[in-house]
């Protein structure tokens, strides 16, 4: 990981166009890689964000499914319209990638500098496709570690070498700097975990604590049991996540692998649910990921794993009642976080894999030559 102390250059980073899918799809799940890719433009004057061209994205979405894909002609189809329409820019171009099917929208873009995606979501599922269209960009950032493992069996080295580990991140101007009110006991954020949902659910039954979880009504839409204040069909929105969130005293987290495994395959992530937690100053506790940006990087104690309804008893037992200590670890938690997966930590690293971009060009022509 990218320690803050460690000194860059802002002169790495040429002009850098962030095409952001802001501009044609409003999902909420969105709003905290819009946050994110504009703390990047914040960062650095040569970096913009500008949103990607809806006439592209409604041919990506015409030729997005899954059988059309499967089928030849309507591929080479697609990559027609790509050569017809495209659009020439003069700037490098970053696009996020989430799900990882927008990738191949870097076919209607053609750049004097180089094309960056940044992949999120890369399921087991999906890694064939990242490996059949891996030369329509120059850098891959992927967010998962067990996706890069998974796309290895497909890629040969020189193609890997192009392919790098750079986990989800958060913007810290987004998250409020003090969280002192905690109206709220427990919440669970993100896709629920069954084994955690029922032990809350115990919990403050039999403790009389307050427990808030998402919920879909009939109309898909999200909104948070047990809020008076938020009928059923309001969209939860980002900022009434980060709202709640921050006024919660334990949020409870679990990887999407142990609520849906045949969505997202033999992956374990790190997904935004544990960053955010920390940033409000939640004490996180749950199940972790075992993918590598996880298991191999974060405090140990930075989520607090129960083995049982015992435990579970117990953990939140001390948490409700000791404000000193869900202080301490909220605070080393949210230190942790926007020391090594802020904005800043990933615009450093991104300097970095630029200049390893550059090396391994000087290095193939000096091998040509």
């Amino acid at each position: 990981m990218i320690r803050m102390h460690e000194k860059f250059n802002k002169k790495e980073i040429d002009k850098l166009v962030i095409k952001s899918f802001r501009t044609v799809n409003q999902w909420v799940s969105n709003d905290v890689i819009n946050r994110c890719e504009d703390g990047l433009a914040e960062m650095d004057p040569q970096i913009s964000v500008a949103g990607i061209e809806k006439f592209f994205y409604y041919i990506k979405k015409i030729f997005s499914n899954r059988y059309v894909r499967s089928n030849t002609l309507f591929r080479l189809l697609y990559q027609g319209s790509q050569s017809i329409f495209s659009k020439k820019i003069k700037e490098s171009l970053f696009v996020t990638c989430m799900p990882p099917y927008l990738f191949d929208i870097l076919g209607f873009y053609k750049t004097k500098g180089i094309k960056i995606a940044f992949i999120i979501d890369a399921w087991e599922s999906s890694i064939e496709y990242i490996a059949e269209n891996i030369d329509l960009a120059d850098i891959i950032l992927i967010a998962y570690q067990d996706s890069i493992h998974f796309l290895r069996k497909h890629l040969s080295y020189e193609k890997m070498k192009k392919v790098f580990l750079f986990p989800n991140f958060i913007n810290p101007k987004v998250y409020p700097n003090e969280s002192k009110e905690k109206l709220y006991d427990m919440i669970q954020v993100g896709r629920k975990n069954n084994i955690l949902h029922k032990w809350a659910k115990e919990y403050s039954r039999k403790k009389g604590y307050s427990y808030l979880f998402q919920k879909r009504n009939q109309r898909g839409m999200y909104y948070l049991e047990n809020r008076n204040w938020e009928a059923e069909n309001y969209q939860l929105s980002y900022q009434s996540l980060i709202k709640v969130l921050s006024q919660s005293k334990i949020a409870l987290v679990s990887p999407p692998d142990r609520a849906d495994s045949k969505r997202t395959g033999r992956i374990s992530p790190l997904t935004h649910r544990y960053l955010e937690v920390a940033m409000c100053q939640a004490v996180t506790v749950g199940f972790t990921p075992t993918g590598g940006e996880y298991a191999h990087y974060f405090p140990k104690n930075f989520t607090i794993v129960p083995k049982d309804y015992g435990e579970f008893e117990e953990i939140c037992d001390r948490l409700i009642d000791d404000n000193n200590l869900r202080t301490e670890i909220s605070h080393k938690n949210r230190n942790y976080v926007i020391e090594n997966h802020s904005v800043t930590a990933r615009y450093r690293q991104l300097q970095k894999i630029l200049m390893n971009n550059r090396s391994n060009k000087t290095e193939q022509i000096l091998n040509k030559n």
